[in-house]
């Protein structure tokens, strides 16, 4: 296995729920006629698991300050970067705790992603409901202005939602003066393994490939106005 490629596993007691969704024709000031959802989703998470499968990958994950976590959230929202634990650290006993680390909105991006269909994510919405993290979320698709073509639903791709946490390992001082302690601080904290609701291995679903058991839709087969849970699939 690629030592940069972090390993991924399927944690139990971590799970997702479709909620609910619409997808709506939008117009956006500078890119013109858009297409997006907003669609809401449950995701649960067994405290006691993560800790016990954090602890394996990486000892005491939770009790220092350089450890670092980031959501994986493909298709409801993109997170910048990733967020040390910092003061929190010794102090997450509950998957409250643990879910305030990463969910202020500040944390998002809703900027447009270039390429042959441009992307946007919206900032996410959570709230804890029934010990559940709840997230409504937003994307929108559009063609770059330069092609002056409207999106259609037919031009929609498959989106998956993920539901994932990437566990970093922090760098630790050796001490010393000098650029080598310099170069140490500012060293960004390591992958080294991402926790899912889905399976590990990968199946084939129209084009791409996506993990066993996560939740999709394929955007070509939506209509504007409701989603309902029968449009969300579950590959493989």
């Amino acid at each position: 296995m690629n030592e940069d490629i972090p390993a991924y596993q399927k944690l139990q007691g971590m799970e997702m729920a479709f909620v609910e969704g619409v997808l709506e024709r939008r117009h956006d000031e500078v890119v013109g006629s858009t297409i997006g959802y907003t669609v809401t989703f449950e995701m649960s998470l067994d405290f006691t698991h993560f800790v016990q499968m954090a602890n394996a990958h990486i000892p005491e994950y939770l009790r220092s300050e350089v450890n670092a976590i980031r959501p994986e959230l493909m298709g409801l929202a993109y997170h910048y970067s990733y967020n040390y634990f910092a003061g929190s650290a010794g102090n997450i006993g509950t998957k409250e705790d643990l879910f305030d680390v990463f969910t202020g909105a500040a944390n998002y991006l809703d900027i447009w992603g270039e390429g042959a269909l441009w992307r946007r994510y919206g900032k996410p919405e959570f709230a804890m409901v029934k010990g559940k993290l709840q997230v409504t979320a937003r994307q929108d698709f559009c063609f770059p202005p330069s092609t002056e073509r409207e999106i259609q639903i037919a031009d929609l791709p498959i989106i998956q939602f993920q539901w994932a946490l990437n566990l970093m390992r922090g760098h630790t001082f050796q001490g010393g003066l000098g650029l080598n302690r310099l170069l140490d601080e500012w060293r960004a904290p390591a992958s080294i393994v991402i926790l899912g609701y889905a399976q590990a291995d990968l199946v084939p679903v129209g084009e791409e490939m996506i993990r066993r058991d996560a939740l999709y839709v394929n955007g070509k087969e939506l209509t504007f106005g409701r989603i309902s849970p029968e449009q969300i699939l579950k590959a493989g």
